[in-house]
């Protein structure tokens, strides 16, 4: 790794890779003070000032390395400013300037990018990430959890096993059928063995890896977990039964976990004796990649419940946020009118791969009609049908579904299937060939149809439209969920984005983004331009759903107002806390936290 990769990509170094890379001169074996006062000594003065950059002026200045590399920092994090100051200070080190000179460079780049906006986000997403630990009103001292159970080995339960087995936690791998629970050890044991072939681990611990992880076809198994974390398909009476299952073979004292996406979890713990042992938690797939975790109380779980479901995301090492438990719990419900709106600009003439571009332009690492296919077409589609009659579906519509529904019953489903049935055969919206996707033609001659049958007549659409209606769409969504208290704080919400969807440290997740690049009056007036075309659509043509995402939140409201007035946020809180504390004390919201 060369000084520039290091400088631009600020990874953490293990001492002994610093000092075989030059950093550092030596490594204390024993007491760090003694041993550094000792080598000081031992050396002459070499005061920095008057070490030349070796061969500075035959390759980094000369050869345009450092363009290239600032070329490079800029497709791996496009909307990422930093690069751009760190390159500026590089250049000036390698040039004829003094070291005085040097100094001015890197204290006006350094000035520029402390006050930018960019370094508040990142700032704000550095403390953020450690305030949502602290939950209000879990105190109790968490459970220890030293042996984990796991209900179904598919994807999902497959990838949970392996973050607790990592851990050293010994796990209890179960499910319904033998050839379900082979395949799911295969599938674990091929991605630590691919780890093991690349010298990421060395064979012992492969061994060791695998020899944490039993799997099982029985319930008995369960008898002396302290946890089970149930990952069976999102059909509630399966999970209901499951629980009933898994109660009678557990302890009294176990807690219970269901991984749902977006079931009703008071509803399924309400099957239980003691329904205050549940919690939901929504894992995101692949789980033992995504750091993501949504911890989801119910109105049952106690707080030692609550208190051991968060000590047990960061005894994983998950970047774990407590929410409540509401239709899409935080991240998916905000997902909707997202995915809905990706859709409806689809419908209006956008193009799939403009979409996603500008999507992609904005900074999240994916657009929203690919990640359609990434994460499986079926899970919404699936969600949707169980919903019923879509015309009584104002809150879960999901934007036009036609041609999703086209897909899906062709059993095109895109890269992967929640449902270990089924195999996906890499078709979606796209064609998936390795690395390279392009649009089915098939779906384009669907929505050809679809927009005959309405009588939509496709017209242009900026990208600035786009923008607008994919974002404020989803910010309002959240802000809704803050002001109804199915989340504590703004930051949580950034968080989970951050986290689990692709959202750009560069802009602090949606409700700093919404709070300090754009302003919530502008928001709010592109919503209510955003809300009366959305009304007109659905009177003036009977193919079309109300939609109530673009109808704007009280909160926002609030906020917008506040703002414009001028009204500042003290050090270290959001607008948006400031005002939704004062709104939350008169509110009969139903959420968790609607009375903090």
């Amino acid at each position: 790794m060369t000084a520039v990769q290091m400088i631009l990509q600020g990874k953490v170094l293990p001492a002994a890779a610093a000092m075989k890379n030059g950093i550092i001169d030596a490594v204390a074996k024993g007491d760090v003070v003694d041993e550094a006062a000792a080598f000081a000594l031992s050396k002459p003065p070499n005061p920095i000032s008057k070490r030349p950059v070796a061969h500075a002026d035959r390759f980094y200045a000369a050869s345009g390395a450092l363009d290239q590399a600032l070329l490079m920092a800029h497709n791996q994090a496009p909307t990422m400013v930093a690069p751009a100051s760190i390159i500026a200070c590089l250049k000036a080190a390698c040039s004829t300037m003094s070291f005085a000179e040097g100094l001015k460079v890197e204290a006006s780049e350094f000035t520029k990018l402390v006050f930018s906006v960019q370094s508040a986000a990142l700032r704000h997403l550095f403390f953020a990430e450690r305030a949502a630990q602290k939950v209000p009103g879990v105190n109790a001292k968490p459970m220890p959890i030293k042996k984990i159970g796991i209900l179904g080995a598919g994807l999902m339960g497959g990838g949970i096993a392996m973050c607790f087995a990592q851990k050293g936690v010994p796990v209890i791998l179960k499910d319904a059928k033998q050839e379900w629970l082979d395949a799911g050890m295969k599938k674990i044991s091929g991605l630590w063995a691919g780890q093991a072939k690349k010298g990421r681990m060395t064979e012992d611990k492969y061994k060791q890896l695998m020899a944490l992880v039993t799997p099982t076809l029985n319930y008995e198994d369960f008898k002396d977990v302290d946890m089970v974390i149930e990952a069976v398909p999102e059909i509630m009476d399966l999970k209901k039964q499951v629980f009933l299952d898994m109660e009678k073979h557990m302890r009294p004292d176990a807690m219970i976990c269901t991984n749902t996406s977006g079931l009703d979890i008071n509803e399924i713990a309400g099957v239980l004796k003691d329904p205050t042992r549940v919690m939901g938690c929504h894992f995101f797939s692949p789980a033992n990649v995504m750091q993501l975790l949504e911890n989801i109380q119910t109105k049952h779980s106690s707080e030692l419940t609550l208190s051991t479901g968060m000590a047990m995301g960061k005894l994983i090492g998950k970047k774990t946020v407590m929410v409540g438990n509401c239709d899409g719990f935080v991240g998916n419900r905000m997902l909707a009118p997202y995915a809905g709106e990706a859709k409806m600009l689809w419908e209006e003439g956008a193009t799939i791969e403009q979409i996603d571009a500008a999507a992609q332009k904005f900074g999240m690492a994916m657009g929203p009609m690919a990640l359609g296919d990434l994460v499986g077409q079926e899970l919404f589609w699936k969600q949707r049908k169980a919903a019923g009659d879509m015309a009584k579906q104002t809150k879960t519509y999901y934007g036009p579904y036609e041609v999703v529904d086209f897909i899906c019953e062709q059993g095109r489903f895109g890269t992967k299937t929640p449902d270990p049935s089924i195999k996906a055969d890499g078709r979606g919206l796209f064609i998936h060939r390795g690395r390279t996707k392009e649009v089915d033609p098939e779906v384009l001659a669907k929505m050809d149809e679809v927009r005959k049958a309405k009588g939509v007549e496709p017209r242009a659409v900026s990208d600035e439209e786009i923008i607008e209606r994919l974002f404020f769409s989803m910010i309002n969504e959240g802000m809704k969920i803050l002001e109804e208290g199915f989340v504590a704080k703004s930051s949580d919400v950034d968080i989970v984005y951050l986290f689990g969807y692709g959202f750009t440290a560069a802009k602090g997740g949606p409700m700093f983004f919404a709070e300090n690049y754009v302003g919530f009056p502008k928001i709010l007036e592109r919503l209510k331009v955003y809300n009366a075309a959305a009304k007109e659509r659905f009177t003036k043509n009977k193919h079309y759903l109300p939609v109530d995402y673009f109808e704007p939140s009280k909160l926002l409201e609030l906020v917008a107002a506040a703002q414009k007035q001028g009204v500042k946020a003290p050090p270290g809180r959001t607008l948006i806390d400031v005002v939704l504390k004062e709104h939350r004390g008169k509110s009969s919201s139903p959420g968790p936290f609607s009375k903090l």
